[in-house]
């Protein structure tokens, strides 16, 4: 009985690593498996990349558009800055030479 019950034991031992081995088909069929899997994952980052890249390009073209107001609006600011301030010099200019005037008639008085 323990004759039988050592080589049941020394067969299991023997045969636990065969059942734990994987074999070259074994391999070549997860191998299979993965890359079938794999597939759907690799089609979605390409798809993924173009839809990034067409974000780019539009993201690029609002970024233009806002630098286009916004120039647009530094010249509307500096037309109208232009449009105040000219008068104004011009009138400033105008009154001192009055007050030169006033001063000349006034020194001849």
């Amino acid at each position: 009985m323990k004759i039988i019950l050592f080589l049941s034991i020394l067969f299991c031992v023997i045969a636990l690593p065969a059942l734990g081995e994987l074999t070259d088909t074994d391999l070549n069929r997860i191998r299979l498996i993965i890359n079938e899997e794999l597939k759907p994952i690799k089609a979605d980052i390409v798809s993924l990349k173009t839809d990034v890249a067409w974000m780019r390009g539009k993201l690029e073209n609002v970024d233009k558009q806002i630098t286009h107001g916004t120039n647009i609006t530094y010249g509307l600011i500096a037309l109208i800055v232009a449009a105040v301030a000219i008068p104004q010099i011009l009138i400033a200019l105008r009154s001192g030479r009055d007050r030169a005037l006033e001063r000349q008639i006034e020194m001849l008085t």
